[in-house]
């Protein structure tokens, strides 16, 4: 009987695995990327075979009714993350720098979770565990009874790295600048500890193996819903521009600024009814202030995007602090929009400049690019074909769950 502690039936291994995830949260609603990945990928895992959800999260929450409803049997961990704020957070800082982890793993790390994962591993003998999140691999790392792959959703240090370099608060470029060679250190020895990584692009899969040559580690894409994200039927607004991402992840906020105080002041020199719509949950106030400036609105979180990215003549990705590969990206590609991205903004993604999108590295080019496609509505429109046509050859779930399947079947064949 499962969770007797018997010996895994392989037939079972391999025709409908027992798959046991653990993260920081169970992913919905979908306002970030990485839930949206999450979840897409893991709810048609579910159909497949058997898979349990272990999370900091209530029984009671819509998160835990949205996965029970997609047969991802949630099992809640009931305690709270600590808060980003307070005099407590900058405690935990200040005790982090004596910690031979880095903060984005101690704050994660919780005795509690780690006990209702021993017990969760006794219940049901699953098949396989995947650390939806390279912080979670630190819950892993002295068990050898089930193998384990983790779900690098970046190269984390190389977003700290970033971090670094675009900090302008000399405190906080100092605490960052002690956080980056932990963080580093931090994801060699967890590459050490599960039997197989995950990445979301070959740049970051081939960074992986630098870390750990005998790990074994596939690419799986980051993707999109094509049926939910479609062309827009109407024409959009004249010299209008979307940002779509979460406002409380701090690249997004260092992209928003930038765009804001050093791109778009050029852009409407030119056109000067040229505005941005900025659209995500949980701006923090710096970015809510600019909601006053000439030509932006910050939305914040809404239901539905789609109407957001519709309406505008050009989406804009002007990051320039990231890893891994943008959701954002593909969402307005499936919707044929014209799309101008830093490089890496478009990082890790199969996609050509001046074929798929536009790509500028500086303020001046970005805004070039800009008047460049408000000028010429039919390279807006080869453009939003060429994308719609590599997202549904490449980029639909589908397709990825399937590669994710085969090597979690080719991990658990071989333990």
């Amino acid at each position: 009987m499962p969770g007797d502690g018997s010996p895994v039936d392989p037939e079972r291994s391999v025709v409908g695995m027992r798959t046991l995830v653990i993260d920081e949260g169970f992913p919905y609603p979908l306002d970030t990327g990485k839930r949206i990945r999450t979840y897409h990928l893991l709810s048609r895992l579910a159909t497949r075979g058997e898979l349990h959800y272990l999370a900091y999260g209530a029984s009671g929450s819509e998160s835990f009714a949205a996965l029970e409803k997609a047969g991802m049997n949630p099992i809640p961990v009931p305690v709270a993350l600590p808060p980003q704020s307070g005099p407590l957070f900058y405690l935990r800082l200040l005790a982090n720098l004596i910690s031979r982890y880095p903060y984005i793993v101690s704050r994660h790390y919780s005795a509690v979770f780690q006990r209702k994962l021993e017990e969760t591993i006794r219940r049901l003998n699953p098949d396989i565990i995947i650390c939806e999140w390279t912080p979670y691999a630190v819950f892993v790392r002295d068990l050898t009874t089930v193998p384990a792959v983790v779900v690098a959703h970046n190269i984390e240090h190389r977003i700290w790295q970033r971090y670094h370099e675009y900090e302008e608060s000399w405190l906080k470029r100092w605490y960052i600048g002690r956080q980056v060679p932990k963080v580093a250190a931090y994801e060699r020895r967890a590459f050490t500890w599960v039997r197989g990584a995950v990445a979301v692009s070959h740049a970051e899969a081939g960074e992986i193996k630098t870390l750990n040559p005998g790990l074994a580690v596939e690419v799986v894409d980051n993707g999109v819903d094509l049926d939910y994200f479609g062309p827009a039927p109407d024409e959009p607004e004249q010299d209008s521009l979307v940002f779509v991402g979460a406002m409380n992840w701090r690249p997004n906020q260092d992209a928003v600024t930038y765009f804001v105080n050093e791109v778009l002041p050029l852009v409407r020199r030119h056109r000067p009814d040229a505005s941005i719509v900025i659209v995500g949950q949980g701006p923090p106030p710096h970015v809510r202030r600019f909601d006053a400036r000439p030509g932006v609105h910050v939305a914040g979180r809404v239901d539905d995007v789609r109407p957001y990215v519709d309406a505008a003549s050009v989406y804009v990705v002007p990051l320039r602090i990231g890893g891994g590969t943008r959701l954002k990206i593909l969402e307005a590609l499936a919707m044929k929009k014209a799309v101008v991205s830093t490089s890496i903004g478009a990082e890790g993604l199969e996609v050509t400049d001046g074929t798929h999108l536009v790509i500028a590295d500086t303020a001046e080019a970005f805004a070039e690019k800009i008047e460049l496609l408000f000028n010429d509505p039919g390279l807006r429109k080869r453009l939003g074909e060429a994308g719609r046509r590599l997202v549904e050859e490449r980029y639909g779930w589908d397709r990825l769950t399937d590669k994710l399947e085969r090597f979690l079947k080719e991990l658990v064949r071989t333990k």
